[in-house]
């Protein structure tokens, strides 16, 4: 007797298709995820992480030098690889979790962005 043969491409299909559909319900979520970013507080130049890392709302009041071949004067958060999205007064941060800082700040994590 021979053995059935299994067709590898169906069920990748409906691997695929099952997948898809687990994953709508997540779809409604992100467009809360960026609401919920712009609801986060500013983060405080008193703040202890923020004192750590020398942040400043304003980037011209930071004692900022020369890094990565970029100039001082040129370094701001809204240019820097950590910051997490393209436009607002307050952006989210990679480095300061739950909060916003200013797009016109720094600190002293700068880096540019890449790309």
């Amino acid at each position: 007797m021979s053995k059935p043969t299994v067709d590898t491409r169906r069920r990748r299909m409906l691997l695929g298709a099952a997948t898809a559909l687990a994953s709508l319900p997540l779809l409604r979520l992100m467009p809360e995820a960026h609401a919920a970013d712009e609801a986060l507080p500013h983060l405080a130049e008193d703040d202890p992480m923020a004192k750590a890392l020398k942040y400043h709302n304003d980037a011209a009041a930071a004692p900022r030098a020369d890094k990565s071949g970029v100039s001082a004067q040129e370094q701001f958060c809204h240019n820097c690889r950590f910051i997490k999205a393209d436009s607002g007064d307050w952006r989210p941060c990679q480095i300061f979790p739950g909060k916003t800082v200013n797009a016109n700040g720094w600190c002293s994590s700068w880096m540019p962005r890449t790309g």
